[in-house]
């Protein structure tokens, strides 16, 4: 850099200022606009036919603009008030469904550990109610098993019919 012969390192407006000032010395600004200033005040009609040239030129040029960028602006708010909509109610949806999957499984497996808790308690019971059988009644039949009592003679309990052997 020529404008810099320390070579101490600059912030970046500094150097953007340096690249304009390059720029400007290069391209010779000062002396084109200096040369149509000279050619504008020595020819003032075809100056004021360019300025109106270009002034109605840039009416239809600034609506088209206008009407673009308008265009843009209002197809991404439409985009995101549509998609913030639409995002919403999924999001919403999905909650819900979330919610209920979760209630379902909590309950379905709140309901299989009630069965299995009551299952094995009422067998326990059950086993419990047998024992007592066999020590309290006399000749009681459990499946093919004769529970004798020295006693008394054994009965069969079939569907509600006692028989006794003679």
């Amino acid at each position: 850099m020529d404008s810099n012969p320390e070579n101490i390192p600059l912030d970046p407006w500094q150097r953007l200022t340096a690249v304009v000032q390059r720029l400007d010395q290069h391209i010779q600004v000062h002396q084109k606009l200096e040369v149509a200033k000279k050619y504008a005040l020595e020819h003032p009609l075809v100056t004021l036919y360019i300025v109106a040239a270009v002034a109605m030129c840039s009416v239809p040029v600034m609506f088209f603009a206008c009407f673009v960028i308008g265009s843009i602006l209002f197809s991404i708010i439409g985009f995101l008030f549509v998609e913030g909509t639409l995002l919403t109610i999924g999001c919403v949806l999905l909650g819900v469904f979330l919610c209920l999957s979760g209630f379902l499984a909590f309950s379905l497996s709140s309901l299989v550990v009630l069965v299995w808790f009551s299952m094995t308690v009422s067998y326990s019971l059950l086993q419990s109610l047998r024992v007592k059988i066999q020590e309290t009644v006399p000749g009681y039949m459990y499946g093919n098993q004769f529970v004798k009592n020295e006693h008394q003679r054994p009965v069969v309990l079939t569907s509600g019919h006692k028989s006794s052997e003679e």
